[in-house]
């Protein structure tokens, strides 16, 4: 006799293998026109991402179009090293950004002004 137990435990991982099944294919080749030249700097990592980091390297690439200028020139840079990082490196990265975020104006200014005056001269232009 099947138990509501067993039926519950079967029934959750029908669901999950139906979820599996219907997650989109997130292969480089796939992807967009658009979604390839906001992501190009990712292309020689790609296949070594997992699907997740991938997911959410998509989902950033949807706010792109609304960035400034210098904050798409800051994103396409910064993909290949978010990339290469380790896992607890980028947790460690998102944890600090949402405690950030949650600074009030005056203190994300000053968090703002104390990192820009710590951080290296831009090479030059060659």
């Amino acid at each position: 006799m099947v138990t509501r137990n067993t039926l519950i435990t079967f029934c959750l991982l029908l669901f999950a293998s139906l979820n599996w099944a219907h997650e989109p294919n997130l292969h480089w080749d796939n992807l967009s026109a658009e979604q390839k030249t906001i992501l190009e700097p990712a292309k020689p990592d790609w296949e070594k991402l997992t699907q997740m980091q991938r997911t959410r390297l998509i989902n950033a690439a949807r706010h792109y179009p609304s960035l400034t200028p210098e904050e798409q020139a800051r994103f396409r840079a910064r993909i290949p090293e978010w990339t290469r990082l380790p896992k607890e490196q980028r947790e460690e990265a998102r944890k600090n950004y949402k405690t950030y975020r949650a600074l009030p104006p005056e203190k994300k200014e000053a968090v703002k002004s104390h990192w820009q005056a710590v951080q290296p001269p831009p090479a030059p232009a060659q």
